[in-house]
């Protein structure tokens, strides 16, 4: 059953032509990873893009970012669950409850499942993913020559040629297809991580996109190619094609697999969309731009745990509400990472032209200045293909975030973008207009040296160090004793044995504490238990537990 009368399927809103806005879409996402890739060799940090943003362009626009990207996984996990829901209601029957029909409720079954992957957290399972990739490459394999053998040119240009509706509709069809390209950017999180990132990040980003577009290309043609465009189903075009496609003997057989495969190839996108929503708000809580309360850290599962509760509430929230609209959730998810992606481009080029000492980056982008400006342009200009809808939902968040800004985030972040210190530090560079926006957004919240402190040898040079920075700019040092537990033992049962640490961190913080308030700076003190050591500071809080002294 069809999640809604008023939603068509890409290929019915399009025909065959439907191809090439695959085709378009996989072009306009294979510019954008070339900045992805030189920000994540820079800075590899977690946050992905709202890191980047966030730092270049002060945490006005980085609020934009953040609740774009946030937001944007939401709309495309909420889609991700529908197609699961969809898939599921094929193989047993859902009963609707209230106003929900059958296929929202799978998908908010599968998003309460997912919820509890997420809140109990996973071990490593990258062979475990890898396995599950073959499987999946190995079933579309057959299908794909199953279909090629049923493949039939007449059928795929039936019904009024190849572009039915017009050459015109690859763009409005691009739009649609887009959601399917929205997950390279988060690679680059993990570059910090990789062997060789300026030669394996890219090749990592820009191979996924052009893998994913010649897949996404050959198997809408061979199904096009076996149904008619007009008849393919909405909810299980994949299924439809191979009852047709498959020998009768085979072909309840290979509509069971490939079902099933769909359940798990849509299970992972929204698992992993999940998992990433959820991270980016907490990256948000860490930096102050929304309430530190999101930052609690399970005590037996070492997850960011409300804010896994607080992303998917909003998630189960849009399936209710706009579960029978699937174009609504793909177009808006778009619309939200596009506008990321252009911010992205925008602050590639602000780290470049201010040339910043500690900009770095192991792989530069081609062509530059180019490349960066076409990424922004290609995807702004790709909104405009949106419909008002989803466009003015996307501009309602946008809106919410500079609210919340300056009602909220303003009066705690305590940092400038990069952008806005180089306005505001040579004023007479830039027009007036520039320096009295920089001006009129500016944070005023408090700033703050964090000293990370091991070694009492070195201890009182660092805090001489953070005090005179902290007092010049009448801010606060933060002195924080990093406290590394084995990768065999849990945080939290580290953090559990706070007792033993007690003498060394006190004695530490507070030598700390008078050699900062000799300088007449306020001081905070903190002890974190951790995995990692001091080298690898930088990584999510998610794996460490604090204590404030």
């Amino acid at each position: 059953m069809p999640a809604s009368s008023s939603y068509r399927a890409s290929p019915r809103a399009a025909g065959p032509v439907v191809v090439v806005s695959f085709v378009v879409g996989g072009l306009i996402a294979i510019v954008n990873p070339l900045s992805v890739s030189e920000l994540g060799t820079a800075m590899p940090k977690a946050g992905g893009a709202y890191y980047y943003v966030n730092r270049a362009l002060g945490p006005l626009l980085g609020s934009i970012a953040g609740m774009g990207d946030w937001m944007g996984l939401a709309f495309a996990s909420a889609f991700y669950c529908i197609g699961f829901g969809q898939y599921l209601a094929t193989l047993a029957p859902i009963p609707g409850v209230l106003f929900l029909i059958e296929i929202q409720v799978g998908a908010l079954l599968a998003g309460t499942a997912f919820v509890g992957v997420n809140y109990v957290g996973t071990k490593e399972t990258g062979g475990v993913r890898t396995v599950i990739v073959l499987i999946l490459l190995s079933i579309l394999t057959a299908f794909a020559v199953a279909g090629w053998l049923s493949f039939d040119f007449g059928t795929l240009a039936s019904e009024g040629g190849l572009a039915p509706k017009g050459y015109t509709a690859i763009l409005p069809g691009t739009a649609l297809v887009f959601v399917s390209f929205l997950g390279y950017a988060k690679i680059a999180t993990v570059a910090e991580e990789l062997k060789n990132p300026g030669r394996n990040l890219p090749l990592a980003v820009i191979g996924s996109i052009a893998i994913v577009t010649v897949i996404y290309a050959i198997l809408v043609t061979i199904m096009l190619g076996v149904v008619p465009w007009p008849d393919l189903s909405e909810s299980a075009p994949v299924a439809q094609a191979a009852e047709v496609a498959f020998p009768a003997g085979l072909a309840g057989i290979a509509v069971t697999v490939i079902t099933l495969a769909a359940l798990l190839a849509t299970a992972s996108s929204a698992n992993a969309s999940i998992l990433a929503s959820a991270r980016i708000n907490f990256a948000m809580g860490r930096d102050s731009i929304v309430t530190d309360w999101l930052n609690e850290v399970h005590e037996r599962f070492a997850t960011p745990y409300r804010s896994i509760l607080v992303t998917d509430t909003t998630i189960f929230v849009f399936i209710a509400l706009l579960g029978r609209d699937l174009g609504v959730l793909a177009k808006t998810a778009s619309v939200l990472h596009l506008i990321v992606y252009a911010l992205m481009n925008v602050a590639l080029i602000v780290f470049r032209e201010a040339d910043v000492p500690e900009y770095d980056p192991d792989f530069e982008v081609p062509l530059y200045p180019v490349t960066p400006v076409l990424g922004a342009l290609l995807s702004i200009g790709l909104v405009a293909f949106m419909a008002p809808i989803e466009i003015l939902l996307s501009l309602a968040f946008v809106g919410g975030a500079v609210a919340w800004y300056l009602i909220y985030a303003r009066r705690t972040a305590d940092w400038q973008g990069v952008a806005s210190q180089q306005v505001l530090e040579s004023p007479g560079a830039f027009p007036d207009l520039a320096v009295s926006a920089a001006e009129s957004v500016k944070p005023t919240g408090e700033y703050r040296v964090m000293v990370p402190l091991a070694n009492p040898r070195t201890e009182s040079h660092l805090i001489t160090l953070a005090s005179l920075v902290a007092r010049a700019r009448g801010g606060t040092v933060v002195a924080t004793h990093v406290v590394q537990v084995p990768a065999q033992t849990s945080v939290a049962a580290g953090a559990e044995q706070a007792e033993r640490i007690d003498e060394t961190s006190s004695e530490l913080l507070e030598r700390a504490r008078e050699d900062a308030t000799t300088f007449g700076v306020d001081v905070e003190t903190h002890t974190v238990v951790s995995h990692q050591g001091l080298r690898r500071c930088s990584t999510p809080p998610a794996l460490a537990t604090r204590i404030s002294w």
